[in-house]
């Protein structure tokens, strides 16, 4: 066979099928909230809780971060972090926390919110597990597993938890904080409440699909073979 009609030939045949194949874009997106409070007369202020999500379009997982920014609180730490997303609890699973001793499960009834019913809840998987306090973060990993990928509206259009005390209010987010600096009469503990923020998001970025990748490897195959008749 005439190496430069084989060589010719394949390189027609991988751009014509580069030109069909279509071309995937991941869009990273950041997801930020700030929980404030506590509001209600007997309970601390300046309770102040940053989460930041990261993800992209074309990826089931998101990474989250839970810190504790409340410098007036010295001890405080976090008994529970309770948050909704759309869709049920069995559409997600989570994995690689740190501090590792930390779980997700079902959160109704958030400790300290007035009965407000969060689907998820944060917390100790044991009585000794360690601490997030202003100087330990919270983090781990969301994977979706109700099919497809991660969007926005999977964060913005989540449900608000609402709580019974309307002085606290509602909220999609919120924290039960303990150990804090407490003023004469007030109670050592609260709950901060949040909503999530997007419109943080990058521009697309150019993604192989499967289909491309193959296509780009046998185009690399055919070039080795090419080489070889010509050197045969």
């Amino acid at each position: 066979m005439n190496a430069n009609y084989f060589g010719t030939g394949l390189a027609a045949l991988i751009g014509s099928a580069l030109l069909l194949a279509n071309t995937a874009y991941a869009t990273p997106f950041t997801i930020t909230s700030q929980l404030t409070g506590d509001p209600r007369p007997g309970n601390p202020d300046n309770l102040i809780v940053d989460v930041t999500i990261t993800g992209d379009t074309t990826s089931n997982q998101t990474s989250w971060l839970i810190d504790i920014n409340s410098p007036e609180h010295q001890n405080i730490k976090l008994d529970a972090f309770y948050f909704n997303l759309t869709g049920s609890f069995s559409n997600y699973s989570f994995s690689g926390f740190t501090p590792s001793d930390w779980t997700v499960s079902s959160g109704n009834n958030a400790s300290g919110s007035g009965s407000a019913d969060f689907v998820f809840e944060a917390d100790k998987s044991k009585g000794n597990a360690t601490d997030v306090t202003n100087n330990q973060n919270l983090s781990f990993t969301v994977t979706y597993t109700g099919g497809g990928n991660f969007t926005e509206n999977m964060f913005l259009n989540a449900p608000n938890a609402i709580s019974k005390d309307t002085v606290l209010g509602q909220g999609q987010l919120g924290a039960h904080l303990q150990s804090l600096t407490a003023g004469t009469g007030e109670s050592n503990s609260g709950f901060a409440l949040g909503n999530y923020r997007g419109g943080d998001i990058t521009d697309p970025r150019e993604v192989p699909e499967p289909v491309s990748l193959l296509l780009i490897g046998a185009g690399l195959l055919g070039l080795g073979f090419s080489r070889r008749f010509k050197l045969a």
